[in-house]
């Protein structure tokens, strides 16, 4: 701050300060304090913005303990200050309120009084990364920094003169007006992306995204693969190597009208792998216990592989002798995995590569036919369609729960295998364009971040808005704030519970 502009001096909060302004911590209420019937608003840390009052609290404290505990009204236009994180520092002015106010310990109040300051421009000045800075160097604390009152008050600041902050946080407005306008409109693309995905899912699995293709392509109908496979399990169950029971199902809904004769309504059943546990869910909970677990052996898969999509994830392992015994609930390659509890419906397809393992109890495998396209089952299985059925049929108190049960009765539209490989690539093909589109948002996003900081940056080394030689000297005007004070008759010293600062 050595080179400032013409005009301008160097001051800390504690110089600023007006004979009837003020400069405190908030008021220390405990919750024994609160009545959510009383007409006091207890404003917390939350409703401290970046430069902007959230509104988000809903505390209160009546009048008898307001005046018990001799709190300090707030007023329209006072610098509200969070003394904690996140971000530490930050500052807001409090708006006109419905209701008297206060506020926590944790915010302190800046009221610049009749000095002529612009409290605007000190809100900005404060939410500037410059500021930021110091005071991160004054805070204190471990796990959650803090900085003192006592530390805020004594930070030194550039002070322009007073026509020049009016002229600065005039211009900021102006400006963070916009940045906030372009940030906003940048912040719902990734929502439009989210909707735009899904309606690309939509057109696939009801064939509307390969209406064209189909008028050119000759088709084999899904029947056939589907006799194929009957009649394998005919031969297999014949020859007790499969179960009697295996692909049994009962008729399929229809969730919609197929475009055409080559799509089929089917379910998991009809379409699994010719095996006894196709279709399985993870062990009982008391077939896995943390002291199966093990350094190095067969991979447990559970729903943090499937949430994260990374199959790679280590969790635990189990041993070979814990693995046969398990061994129903086995999973390898290409298996598609599906989250059971909380997040339910995430699926996981594991490549060609992945480790062999089994599924913990939060997980149902599902090995379904070479012939069918895993990537279009997970198409299917992301799509609203398939959660709208979830949705309807889980079951949970605080936690949505799905069940094997319900994912073999979930009716799949089923095409060809050519239109089910088409269907793939070409959404793929659109989720790489909407991937791209994604990952330039986010690069704009953190340069529309760092435009405020910037715009803040030139604001307070005196190169957003011209000096003007006429204004009053920012010196006379923090003399003449030491002289109003200096005359001010001493504030009697009344009662107040102790705060921490």
């Amino acid at each position: 701050m050595s080179d400032l502009p013409q005009g301008w001096a160097t001051a800390t909060l504690n110089d600023l300060l007006g004979a009837d302004g003020l400069f405190s911590d908030g008021d220390w209420v405990e919750s024994k304090d609160q009545d959510p019937d009383g007409t006091n608003r207890l404003l917390q840390l939350a409703d401290i913005g970046d430069g902007f009052f959230v509104d988000k609290s809903s505390r209160y404290v009546n009048d008898e303990k307001f005046s018990s505990l001799n709190c300090t009204e707030l007023k329209e236009g006072d610098v509200l200050i969070a003394r904690m994180p996140a971000p530490l520092g930050r500052a807001c002015l409090l708006p006109a309120m419905p209701q008297r106010c206060l506020t926590v310990v944790d915010v302190a109040v800046f009221r610049v009084g009749g000095t002529g300051v612009s409290n605007k421009w000190l809100m900005h000045f404060l939410n500037s990364s410059t500021l930021r800075r110091e005071m991160e160097l004054n805070s204190s604390g471990t796990t959650r920094k803090r900085i003192s009152r006592g530390k805020l008050g004594e930070i030194l600041l550039s002070i322009p003169p007073v026509a020049e902050q009016i002229r600065i946080a005039t211009k900021l407005d102006e400006l963070m007006a916009q940045v906030n306008t372009l940030k906003a409109c940048i912040d719902d693309i990734p929502k439009l992306l989210k909707r735009f995905r899904q309606s690309v899912l939509a057109a696939a699995v009801s064939g509307r995204l390969t209406e064209e293709w189909r008028g050119s392509a000759q088709l084999t109908s899904i029947r056939a693969l589907l006799n194929e496979i009957a009649m394998e399990r005919s031969d297999l169950k014949a020859r007790k190597i499969l179960k009697a029971n295996v692909g049994r199902f009962d008729a399929v809904d229809e969730l919609y009208p197929l475009p055409c004769a080559s799509w089929e309504w089917v379910c998991f059943d009809q379409i699994s792998k010719n095996d006894n546990n196709a279709l399985k869910a993870g062990p009982f909970g008391s077939a896995l216990k943390k002291s199966d677990c093990v350094q190095a052996g067969y991979k447990v898969y559970g729903q943090e592989q499937v949430i994260s999509g990374d199959e790679n994830l280590v969790t635990y392992f189990i041993d070979e002798n814990k693995f046969k015994e398990l061994e129903a609930c086995r999973v390898g390659a290409e298996d598609i995995l599906i989250s059971l509890v909380g997040t339910i419906g995430k699926v996981l397809v594991l490549s060609k590569k992945a480790e062999i393992g089994i599924i913990n109890p939060r997980l149902v495998k599902i090995s379904v036919h070479p012939d069918v396209s895993k990537s279009y089952l997970k198409l299917y299985l992301d799509s609203e369609v398939a959660h709208g059925f979830f949705k309807r049929f889980s079951h949970g108190g605080t936690m949505e729960i799905l069940n094997l049960g319900i994912l073999r009765e979930l009716p799949i539209p089923l095409p060809s295998i050519a239109e089910q490989t088409e269907i793939v690539r070409r959404v793929e093909q659109l989720f790489a364009f909407a991937d791209q589109l994604e990952t330039r948002v986010k690069a704009t996003q953190a340069r529309v971040n760092g435009l405020t900081q910037s715009i803040l940056t030139k604001a307070f080394r005196g190169e957003l808005v011209q000096q003007d030689a006429n204004d009053e000297p920012a010196g006379v005007l923090l003399e003449r704030i030491k002289a109003q004070r200096a005359a001010a008759p001493k504030a009697k010293r009344g009662r107040r519970p102790a705060m921490v600062g």
